[in-house]
């Protein structure tokens, strides 16, 4: 599993940057349609959850998304 962040929903705050204990989301560079930086999901490999099936183990990023614009998307689904 890899994360993926809703550019339609997204605010910029970047929570998502400072959460993650691993390191998987930098600041992005490209405007939404909102007007906002939306972050990237730069090093999903380092992810917790990457190549998970089954239950998550981390999910900090997803729960303190204050937008809930961070979901689970299979790796092939990118």
């Amino acid at each position: 599993m890899k994360a993926k962040i809703n550019p339609n929903y997204c605010k910029g705050c970047n929570i998502c940057i400072y959460i993650c204990p691993k390191g998987c989301y930098s600041k992005g560079d490209n405007l939404s349609d909102l007007g906002y930086f939306v972050p990237d999901v730069s090093a999903p490999e380092k992810c917790f959850n990457h190549k998970r099936s089954g239950k998550m183990i981390c999910e900090l990023c997803v729960l303190s998304c204050p937008d809930q614009a961070i979901t689970w998307v299979k790796e092939e689904e990118d």
